[in-house]
């Protein structure tokens, strides 16, 4: 019983020295578990993770075709053991774009139901306000 409480110490501890759990938040997408993204607008990508979660990546750089890019991959100095953060480098293949695009990552948060509502209804009044 001690050996077992010991481990679940151990492993309690461990886990709270991960990023993840360092930043006091779940909005630590690791660069392993990218599953997928999409454009949000020209400066931002939802990124999805391999647990079903959504993450707002804020761009700064040349993503002119993010709406159209049919790859992106995010590259850091550090690795895929760790969080997408601030400097990262956003790389897209495809759209109108000769070669590569790269933006960098000025922002990682958790994207939220309430954001996407949000953003849906933008879009929709953009839309509307455009056929007028």
């Amino acid at each position: 019983m001690r050996y077992l409480f010991f481990v679940s110490a151990a492993l309690l501890l461990a886990a709270a020295s991960t990023p993840a759990f360092a930043k006091g938040d779940d909005a630590c997408l690791m660069h392993r578990y990218v599953d997928g993204w999409g454009a949000h607008g020209d400066h931002a990508m939802v990124v999805n993770d391999s647990f079903g979660r959504k993450y707002l990546v804020s761009l700064a750089g040349l993503c002119n075709d993010l709406n159209y890019a049919f790859a992106a991959g995010i590259k850091s100095p550090v690795g895929g053991e760790t969080c997408v953060e601030r400097g990262d480098k956003i790389v897209m293949r495809g759209g109108g774009a000769i070669g590569q695009d790269v933006c960098w990552v000025t922002k990682v948060e958790r994207y939220t139901p309430a954001m996407e509502k949000a953003y849906k209804a933008a879009l929709e009044a953009k839309r509307h306000q455009h056929s007028d």
